[in-house]
């Protein structure tokens, strides 16, 4: 067998090294338990400091105000209903750019004809 002097001076397509190929993964149970961990891993960086209290605050001021909000919403929720009403009162009873100008230029004539 013919062996060369010298070694091969051009690089290799794919050095192994530098691009490891992972053996491929077919076991759809194995995939599933992957996706389960990442699932409770991303679940539990949500919950983790789910319970901190601000700063300046102690805890029970803290539920007190979410309290507070909680019914605060309530209220909002039952007086939504005559907002719509109160709504349509306020605009009627306003003046239109049309009005208040008629109003104006009546005013400066009446003052142009007394002077």
């Amino acid at each position: 067998m013919f062996r060369p002097l010298f070694p091969a001076l051009v690089p290799k397509a794919v050095d192994p090294f530098w691009f490891p190929v992972d053996k491929p993964c077919l076991d759809e149970s194995e995939i599933s338990a992957l996706e389960a961990d990442y699932n409770n891993w991303a679940q539990s960086v949500g919950d983790k400091d789910n319970a901190i209290v601000p700063i300046g605050k102690t805890a029970q001021e803290h539920y007190d105000e979410e309290e507070e909000e909680e019914e605060e919403e309530e209220v909002d929720d039952e007086s939504d209903t005559n907002d719509d009403e109160l709504d349509t009162d306020m605009v009627d009873d306003r003046d239109s750019a049309d009005d208040i100008y008629l109003e104006r230029s009546l005013s400066i004539n009446t003052a142009v004809i007394e002077g």
